[in-house]
């Protein structure tokens, strides 16, 4: 696979949603046109899934990213739909790019919106539901993408039939990989959670510890993670663990797939949730659906954002957290922290 171009033009800028709902509420103020002057726009798969819950209002924010001339950055994957290190940067009508969304998303979501719920049960959610329920939708969601992906390359069948070939390895492969992942996570947290129908991770985490907001919401910066790590680490189970901050923050390896790279996008991922579950400015009320889906989008745009030479955003928490993920990873993107009046 040959590498994707190396963008020349002018610097990036990715906005975080409540840019975007700043400009649809108050038009193209003059925020807007120094952006749209200065910096090439971007906006992400992530920024499209936030349009489609927009509902009616959909159009709105599609014509503030037109008349940001903003351009479309993706994630590069490889031959076998894995995710590389690289990302690309395309100039297209964003609502041709929102009605390819659209399009395509549904088995993706599907997938998208199983594999979290494990998370959003640690958050507190999914109340009398247990770890096997939770184990047996993102089975299935992921046996559909599966299902899915070799679908879509039955016709190369007749002009590549080595890759088809390989794609079939690949899907049986990852399928049993996500089986043996998804029985192993559930037995580990049946062996360490009692009443698993009412469980709240976040609360019982931040009780055993003793940590929380109050204590965390001191740290600044440099160095944020460090220090968060030395509030933790002489405390049980971690004093007997023999763990590094790299384990806390699950930045070591890949959970999922640990034999495979792990790149700095996917780390702020990892670093970013963990940081809203231990209460490190954390986002509110995340045991609710519609606001845990809304921190999980806040962690999509950081993920995503470090490709970019500029993140911009208003909310203050996130703007943090990003920074603290960054600055370990050494992520050389700027995250500008944008103040408004009633934002």
């Amino acid at each position: 696979m040959s590498n994707p171009a190396i963008y020349k033009g002018k610097p990036t800028a990715y906005l975080d949603h409540n840019i975007l709902d700043l400009f649809v509420k108050q038009g193209m103020i003059d925020f807007a046109v120094i952006l749209r002057d200065s910096f090439q726009v971007l906006y992400s798969d992530e920024t499209l899934k936030e349009i489609k819950r927009s509902g009616s209002y959909a159009e709105k924010f599609l014509n503030v990213l037109s008349s940001l001339n903003a351009f479309h950055l993706k994630i590069v994957l490889s031959q076998n739909f894995a995710p590389t290190e690289d990302a690309t940067i395309s100039q297209r009508d964003v609502f041709e790019a929102f009605r390819e969304y659209c399009k395509q998303e549904p088995v993706y979501q599907q997938l998208q919106d199983t594999m979290i719920q494990s998370s959003f049960k640690s958050f507190g959610g999914r109340k009398g539901d247990s770890f096997e329920d939770i184990a047996s939708e993102q089975s299935k969601a992921f046996s559909d993408l599966m299902s899915f992906m070799r679908e879509q390359t039955q016709h190369l069948e007749q002009i590549n039939p080595d890759l088809a070939h390989a794609m079939e390895n690949y899907t049986v492969a990852a399928q049993a990989q996500m089986e043996k992942t998804l029985k192993d996570s559930t037995l580990l947290m049946k062996q360490n959670v009692g009443d698993e129908r009412d469980w709240s991770g976040v609360k019982d985490f931040r009780n055993h510890v003793e940590i929380g907001p109050k204590q965390l919401n001191n740290i600044t910066a440099p160095n944020v993670l460090e220090k968060v790590w030395d509030l933790f680490k002489d405390k049980e189970p971690y004093d007997k663990l023999n763990w590094t901050l790299e384990d806390f923050f699950s930045i070591k390896q890949h959970l999922i797939y640990p034999d495979r790279p792990y790149f700095n996008y996917q780390k702020v991922t990892a670093i970013y949730n963990h940081l809203n579950f231990i209460g490190f400015h954390p986002d509110s009320n995340t045991h609710k659906e519609r606001r845990f889906i809304a921190a999980m989008s806040d962690l999509g745009h950081a993920s995503i954002a470090s490709f970019a030479d500029n993140l911009f955003s208003i909310d203050e928490d996130f703007v943090i957290k990003t920074r603290a993920a960054y600055e370990y990873l050494g992520v050389r993107t700027e995250v500008h922290q944008v103040r408004v009046e009633n934002a």
